[in-house]
């Protein structure tokens, strides 16, 4: 797909994700909608670099993963404003060095023991709870008991 300017036309960008060319200049004009920015020619026709072609690839990708267009578009062009690149990374999250790795790290270890306590906060409002139903069923059968039997005072009577 490689041209010598590094311009692709909709035609061959349609060729290139296997879609029709109608979508590339529907998702095209989505994009621009919401303040993406394309390259154009004389003719004012769009022209695709491969960082738009990477965009598009996105696009479907995420609509492919059960996002809608709609959705999909927003968070492209959102990227695009940010100037956020979608095929490079800042940084590497294979080095244990990196502080967003020691973070997620600390926070799951902090997740377990908050989960931990809740379990055993919930393990004793359970025998807390168990407690307190034995003793209301002990006070309803003494309760019954009195009941039935006759008091001393009223052997009189």
């Amino acid at each position: 797909m490689k041209n010598d300017s590094s311009v692709y036309t909709s035609k061959q960008v349609a060729k290139h994700l296997s879609i029709e060319p109608v979508t590339v200049r529907k998702y095209s004009q989505m994009l621009e909608d919401k303040g993406y920015k394309y390259k154009k020619d004389e003719n004012n026709w769009r022209q695709y670099s491969e960082e738009d072609i990477k965009y598009l690839e996105y696009l479907i990708k995420l609509k492919k993963e059960d996002k809608t267009l709609n959705e999909s578009v927003d968070y492209i062009a959102s990227l695009y404003r940010s100037n956020l690149n979608i095929s490079s990374t800042d940084m590497s999250l294979q080095e244990e060095e990196n502080p967003l790795i020691q973070f997620m790290k600390k926070q799951e270890e902090f997740n377990e023991k908050l989960l931990q306590k809740l379990e055993d906060r919930d393990q004793q409002l359970m025998t807390a709870i168990q407690e307190l139903q034995e003793t209301k069923k002990q006070i309803a059968m003494t309760e019954e008991k009195n009941k039935h039997e006759k008091k001393w005072w009223k052997f009189w009577e």
